[in-house]
């Protein structure tokens, strides 16, 4: 979207008060509210914000449970520019695991990531990557999730502020960008000042989601006074997701600090955003059973008399889709019947909704039915995905943590078996083919991995249901034995 420099935007809204042109009701609230910030003359001139502060991101779809608390990392030495007259942010912060991953340690790491237009980044090392299409768009609605970006949207020329509105003690008006981004502002009917922003974005998961994020603790921040503009400016910002809160942070705010050049490198300009591809690599594991494998996240293909089994649908629609198409182009003549998910992780359970358009049963434990129920039945409008173009009914088979759930054909069986005490994903499942000694699992052990924390649960949960697994098909990193599991738990008890 083309915007307007800060001082036409300024010029013109000044133009209009002092020839007593009437606003509208609803550009009038946008600039009851600039007045309430520190007045419609300094908001309007404002053409850059500086955040630093600390507080916590969350880690969407990766808690325990589906309906349990998101584990988070702590955030440190946040510090969020924003340059609204070119539309670029670049954001830093050092963010501290405070949950155990497969890579076993607690690590802290520099994130810093931006954007420039229509150009999202990633800083990696000495250099930058580009970020899709998707992440760019939404960058840029993240840019008008504080009071001062909504505000200054409000206010150019180029936007669309309509549908003034009550919402209980608030004022709710909404505000379409020039490139179509809808934003919704609602304004505290005590202090006239921004209570919170939504916008609506999408999740492959998920489908249609409603951003939100609020606003408390505000107070005078910025320049020191006379001719730098001091803006009353929220401390706490809070960040949801739906249901999910996925950011918190505590800050402090200038308006007037050189945020200095926020362009995207050049490199990373030059290049187009990057397009999703999709390998499967086939690998034979023994009769009739295969890894589909490939990238980070594989899936295993078993087959029986009359039908196949998929054990994950892992990673993304457009994965699981190809992974389908292998599994048919193995044995044409046997229709696909269940799809097996190891645990309701979003990297895990990506391809649910794929195989529920592909007519497929899912197999999980029972902890995961209701929301599973609800991720079929979610509303995917703003991207329709293959279940909304090929409508079909959840087929759902549960696991209890008591009893191992059967698939045989009197010939070959397959045990589906609860992790006890699994420290990653309450409900984690395994699979097991008795006769050929072959095991498939994944977040507990993988071969490739730095650490193996969770790996020594695995083993009690073998010994202690007396499975005699020879061979352990990873579904991340390469086919390994007994004896490598066995190593990996010596080498992590040793571990300091």
């Amino acid at each position: 979207m083309r915007r307007r420099p800060r001082c036409l935007i300024a010029f013109s809204v000044l133009f209009t008060v002092a020839c007593g042109g009437a606003a509208t009701p609803e550009l009038q609230l946008i600039e009851d509210v600039a007045e309430a910030m520190g007045g419609l003359r300094s908001v309007s001139q404002t053409a850059a914000l500086t955040v630093e502060g600390q507080g916590r991101t969350f880690r969407l779809g990766q808690n325990t449970r589906p309906r349990a608390d998101l584990p988070y990392y702590q955030v440190e030495n946040y510090l969020l520019q924003v340059d609204y007259a070119n539309q670029r942010w670049r954001l830093g912060q050092d963010r501290t695991t405070t949950f155990l991953t497969g890579g076993g340690q607690l690590y802290g790491a520099r994130q810093t990531y931006g954007l420039d237009g229509d150009v999202a980044y990633d800083e990696q090392g000495d250099g930058a990557v580009r970020a899709s299409e998707k992440v760019a768009a939404d960058r840029w609605a993240e840019m008008y999730h504080n009071p001062l970006g909504i505000v200054l949207l409000g206010l150019d020329e180029t936007s669309t502020v309509s549908n003034l509105r009550e919402g209980g003690a608030e004022r709710v008006v909404d505000i379409v960008a020039a490139n179509g981004t809808q934003f919704t502002l609602h304004v505290s009917g005590d202090t006239g000042l921004p209570s919170k922003v939504t916008s609506s974005s999408y999740h492959p998961n998920l489908g249609d989601v409603t951003i939100e994020t609020l606003f408390d603790g505000y107070q005078e921040m910025g320049g020191l006074g006379g001719f730098q503009a001091r803006l009353t400016l929220p401390r706490n910002y809070t960040t949801n997701l739906d249901r999910f809160t996925i950011s918190r942070y505590s800050t402090t705010a200038d308006t007037n600090a050189d945020v200095g050049d926020l362009s995207a490198p050049p490199d990373v300009r030059a290049v187009p955003p990057p397009m999703a591809t999709v390998t499967v690599d086939v690998e034979e594991v023994t009769d009739g059973v295969w890894r589909l494998a490939g990238q980070s996240h594989h899936s295993a293909l078993l087959e029986f008399e009359d039908f196949l089994v998929l054990v994950e649908a892992p990673q993304s629609e457009a994965r699981t889709l190809a992974v389908i198409e292998s599994a048919r182009e193995l044995r044409p003549d046997k229709s696909l019947r269940y799809v097996i998910n190891t645990h309701h992780h979003f990297d895990h359970s990506a391809g649910i909704r794929a195989a529920v358009s592909e007519g497929l049963t899912i197999v999980t434990h029972r902890t995961n039915r209701s929301f599973y129920e609800d991720m079929v039945a979610r509303r995917h409008s703003i991207v329709q995905d293959a279940l909304t173009r090929n409508a079909q009914p959840l087929t759902l088979e549960a696991v209890s943590s008591e009893e191992p759930f059967e698939i045989t054909d009197g010939t070959r069986t397959l045990q589906i078996v609860t992790v006890v005490d699994d420290l990653h994903s309450d409900g984690m499942l395994m699979a097991y083919l008795p006769r050929e000694r072959i095991l498939f699992e994944v977040d507990a052990f993988s071969p490739s991995a730095a650490a193996s924390p969770f790996a020594e649960t695995l083993l009690r949960n073998i010994e202690d249901r007396g499975l005699r697994v020879e061979t352990i098909v990873p579904l991340h990193g390469a086919i390994a034995t007994l004896e490598d599991l066995e190593s990996a738990v010596e080498q992590e008890a040793q571990a300091p």
